[in-house]
């Protein structure tokens, strides 16, 4: 049995949205129950049928509450709607999307981030086809990952002269810099035409 304890404001990450659900899912359950009982108060002769609400309201719990029964929340039409507006919403705020800043803004949201467990990916570009390249399928892979933070910034705004050292991916984690990779495409099996999954692999490896 899985135990996903409900935090205070929105969670990040595959189980803190299941987590927010199951949380949902029992405050709905818990308004219904007291509304049943203000109806049945209202109405003294009123003999409910064998609690069928609460059985079945017990058996969604129990499917949210199982390892097992996870899978299942891809059939949920009712989870996937609560799962794309959460989405939305890490979207809004700035995770899971590549987004351009300045140096400053770099900084600045690194800085903003430094006692939390938010990874911030900060992707140094140029004009160059490889850069152009990185960009472009980062945009593609970077929505999983609800917990970090993508910046896009100009490297010769930062200082970086020499054109064959960019790309540059640095990751950040608790303020402190837990990657540097110069030159990102040399982690490429072909530096030149690398394709999306490299790109996915790389992010995978850097993003944990």
């Amino acid at each position: 049995m899985a135990d996903f304890n409900h935090h205070a404001g929105p969670q990040t990450g595959v189980k803190g949205v299941i987590a927010d659900y199951q949380q949902a899912q029992l405050e709905q359950r818990q308004r219904q129950e007291q509304e049943a009982a203000a109806a049945k108060a209202a109405l003294p002769h009123y003999s409910a049928p064998q609690n069928v609400d609460q059985t079945l309201f017990a058996k969604k719990e129990h499917e949210l509450s199982s390892d097992e029964d996870l899978d299942d929340l891809d059939d949920d039409p009712a989870f996937q709607e609560y799962r794309e507006a959460r989405l939305a919403e890490l979207h809004q705020a700035g995770f899971g999307v590549l987004k351009d800043a300045t140096p400053d803004e770099y900084v600045d949201i690194v800085d903003q981030h430094a006692q939390s467990d938010v990874s911030i990916v900060i992707v140094l570009v140029n004009t160059s086809r490889a850069s152009k390249r990185l960009v472009e399928l980062m945009q593609t892979e970077v929505g999983i990952f609800t917990n970090t933070m993508f910046l896009c910034v100009q490297a010769s705004e930062c200082g970086f002269s020499d054109p064959h050292v960019v790309p540059i991916i640095l990751v950040y984690w608790y303020g402190e810099l837990k990657h540097n990779i110069v030159r990102v495409v040399d982690q490429f099996v072909d530096p030149v035409n690398f394709e999306r999954q490299h790109v996915a692999k790389l992010l995978g490896k850097v993003c944990q």
